[in-house]
């Protein structure tokens, strides 16, 4: 037995999905089966790639002026685009 306060429980929502004023037979409906979510370990794509030598980087076709621009932009905190071409041969 619990004693105490009860508190609503909070619901977050993917999405919605309109049925229309009649939904007739709901159930047997297929629903839009989503993926599974993803989760990136963005800290360590970072440290991989503050680590990484210079050479490595040319190796996987990066130019000196891009690689050092992304490893000042993890350094100052800043928002690093992770699909672009280049980020995405460095990892």
């Amino acid at each position: 037995m619990v004693v105490g306060v009860l508190e609503r429980k909070h619901v977050h929502a993917d999405g919605v999905v309109y049925i229309g004023k009649e939904a007739n037979n709901i159930d047997e409906q297929e629903l839009d089966v989503k993926q599974a979510q993803l989760f990136v370990d963005v800290g360590g794509k970072k440290r991989k790639v503050l680590e990484m030598p210079q050479k490595e980087a040319e190796i996987c076709g990066v130019g000196r002026s891009m690689f050092q621009a992304n490893k000042q932009r993890i350094r100052e905190g800043k928002k690093i685009d992770w699909k672009t071409p280049a980020v995405e041969r460095l990892l």
